[in-house]
């Protein structure tokens, strides 16, 4: 056994280095008295908050930022050369936690209560909190499970899950009916509630008729897998009939099809999980099938349930039959209401189809259950314009224009207003307010992570921070880090500003001489480009995605080759790619080529650097037969994919946004949405 693990499983690791008489760890903090020149008011003010944050050493820096690249690598050696260096800074529980984290396997009650006394109330301890319990469910140690647990208002679904299997467990306390509403709350049942349901079912306390409820929805929300393991508890020979009918569901509607006879109930139920898979396979055939003289004898309500499956099926792939489909279903059984997004697909479909009625029939659903939905008030007042009911579309239209968002930009030029940027900024934080935020500890540790490349925790520290913050906090918490150069951060609070938009933290615009140069060199606006950074990575120049992908604008290593080798510029090394000019002229050269690929489409462009010209390609050739070209709107919100299709509106609101505050010319988000001619494309030269 290895001296940290000797540590470790002694349970002293966290509480042995206080009284260690290591060196301290440098962290800078500059004395309390401590004024710098100014030349205003507001620069001192600024000046003061920012003298009021500890800094690190560049030492303690380079060992915080190890730490962290060792947990996420799920090595736990990194952080314990840390401790003694960071000891006594306010990253010293981050430091712990992740020196504690990567063992839990090896782990005592004892380690984790030392850990909870140094450091309680802290938001690494409620993660390691999770972590624990999540980690004794992995042992069985149900006992140990109930003796750590106690139960907050904040605790997921899945905890809730394994709390419920641990009383059922050690008490033999009937938790099925919590089981099985939390169960039945997740698609794909998860980590947690599926073994507790497993406990319940072996048990005997989840019955045949729950169960079967249960496998029906798995198989509607596509999640097969999870239906064939649990059927095994339907019992013979039920869990056989199940199995053919989820792995050969039209061989078996095709010999109940025809008959004279109505199915039996146990028949019904294996139609119903046939059909639902075959509504996901093929959509078309599933709602054919429904038609054939026995199967249209099945209730209403599960006729519905299929036709619904099989429409918002087809609306994802893109078929032209979508909106028929969404109609069937409608006819079928009027009342039935699907979720939100069902009503999403279908008013996808209605827009691909220009079905104005339908448009506004899905969008007044989505309205009932969401007044507020901005996407649901723009489509209902294209429907009503378009349907002649001008005025009743204006009204809705002026309740959502503004320059901040996509659907706002959308309706703002609906009324002929085009974008327009506020004369005058929120009045700038005072010096107490900055002062008042830069004294806190869990402000100070947000920025400290993100000084280190530590994001996902920076953001998670800084929303604990900020969770409560009215406007006044989070204005001056948003300059706080932005004059920290925290620009992820600065974003974050300044997008949760509900009084007003201080444009200057919201939009950002770092790096303006790099920029600049990529402009130049690429032919692509510098609006644009900072409407890609602003997504990819909120200015975080040496941020990587769990893909790999780097820097400013998220470049992946082979495409950054690529690109190289396409602009005669030598191949980078990987750890080039973090760099502010190798990665702003690689992304914005490879952005270029895409907008030259897709005739100048800001939309199409945008959708490629995300998914790949490819998908774009396929996506933008399904226009439908004999009804006119697509509307360069309808396409983004019919993009298939949910990640996507919010990055495209996402980056093309921020660089309609940029280009004002550049004081471009183009302004016009309709502009930014004005898609490629479809022909043609896939005939060239083939892009990453």
């Amino acid at each position: 056994m290895g001296a940290w693990a000797a540590c470790l499983l002694g349970g002293v690791l966290l509480l042995a280095h206080l009284a260690q008489a290591a060196p301290a760890a440098r962290e800078v903090v500059p004395p309390a008295g401590t004024r710098l020149a100014a030349t205003s008011a507001a620069a001192l003010s600024r000046r003061d908050a920012l003298a009021a944050l500890p800094r690190l050493d560049p030492a303690a820096r380079r060992a915080a930022r190890r730490a962290w690249e060792g947990f996420e690598r799920g090595e736990a050696e990194p952080a314990l050369a840390a401790v003694p260096v960071l000891r006594g800074t306010v990253l010293e529980p981050w430091i712990d936690f992740w020196a504690l984290a990567p063992r839990l396997q090896q782990a005592t009650q004892a380690d984790v209560d030392a850990y909870a006394r140094a450091w309680p109330k802290t938001l690494p301890q409620r993660l390691l909190r999770q972590r624990w319990l999540a980690e004794l469910a992995r042992r069985q140690d149900w006992a140990g499970f109930l003796q750590a647990y106690t139960a907050r208002d904040d605790d997921d679904p899945q905890l809730q899950c394994m709390a419920a299997q641990a009383r059922f467990s050690t008490g033999h306390v009937d938790t099925s009916a919590q089981v099985l509403a939390l169960w039945r709350g997740q698609p794909a049942g998860g980590y947690g509630c599926n073994p507790a349901a497993r406990a319940l079912l072996q048990a005997g306390l989840i019955d045949r008729r729950q169960l079967w409820s249960r496998l029906q929805e798995f198989v509607a929300e596509g999640q097969l897998t999870q239906a064939l393991y649990f059927a095994q508890w339907l019992g013979v020979p039920l869990e056989a009939q199940f199995r053919r009918a989820a792995t050969d569901p039209l061989g078996l509607l095709l010999a109940w099809r025809d008959g004279g006879a109505s199915l039996d109930a146990r028949q019904q139920q294996l139609a119903q999980v046939a059909l639902l898979v075959m509504a996901r396979q093929d959509p078309q055939q599933a709602v054919q099938l429904l038609d054939g003289p026995r199967l249209r004898r099945l209730p209403a309500t599960q006729r519905a349930r299929v036709a619904w499956v099989a429409a918002r099926s087809a609306s994802a792939r893109l078929l032209p039959q979508a909106d028929a489909l969404f109609r069937r279903a409608r006819a079928l059984a009027p009342n039935w209401q699907p979720d939100a997004e069902g009503w999403k697909w279908c008013l996808r479909a209605a827009l691909r189809a220009a079905d104005w009625r339908l448009v506004g029939v899905a969008s007044s659903a989505l309205l009932r259950s969401d007044a507020g939905n901005a996407e649901a008030i723009y489509w209902k007042a294209v429907a009503l314009r378009r349907i002649g009911q001008v005025q009743q579309a204006r009204r809705l239209w002026r309740g959502i224009a503004a320059p901040w968002s996509y659907y706002g930009q959308l309706a703002s030029e609906a009324l002929g207003q085009g974008l327009r940027l506020p004369a005058v900024r929120p009045r700038q934080p005072g010096a107490q307010a900055l002062l008042e935020q830069a004294r806190r500890v869990d402000v100070q540790r947000a920025l400290l992570l993100s000084r280190i490349g530590a994001y996902a925790p920076a953001v998670a520290q800084w929303r604990m921070a900020l969770g409560q913050a009215d406007d006044a906090g989070l204005h001056a918490a948003a300059q706080l880090a932005c004059d920290r150069q925290a620009w992820l951060l600065c974003i974050w609070a300044s997008d949760r500003m509900q009084g007003g938009v201080d444009w200057k933290q919201r939009y950002v615009m770092p790096f303006r001489a790099e920029v600049a140069a990529a402009s130049r060199g690429s032919g692509v606006s510098q609006a644009l480009i900072y409407g890609i950074m602003r997504q990819e990575s909120r200015f975080s120049a040496n941020i990587r995605s769990s893909a790999g992908a780097d820097g400013l604008m998220q470049l992946m290593p082979a495409t950054a080759r690529w690109v190289a080798g396409k602009i005669g510029r030598p191949s980078p090394p990987p750890r080039d790619l973090s760099d502010v000019g190798t990665n702003l002229t690689l992304g914005s050269a490879y952005l270029g080529m895409l907008l030259q690929r897709f005739g100048g489409s800001q939309a199409m462009a945008a959708a490629s650097y995300n998914a790949g010209p490819l998908r774009i390609e396929r996506w933008r050739s399904m226009d439908l037969p004999g009804r006119g070209t697509l509307d360069g709107a309808v396409f983004v919100e019919s993009i298939p994919f949910a990640e996507t299709r919010q990055y495209v509106k996402s980056v093309l609101a921020n660089a309609t946004v940029y280009a004002a505050l550049l004081g471009a010319r183009q302004q016009s988000l309709e502009s930014r949405l004005a898609l490629a001619d479809a022909q043609g494309m896939s005939a060239r030269q083939p892009m990453p």
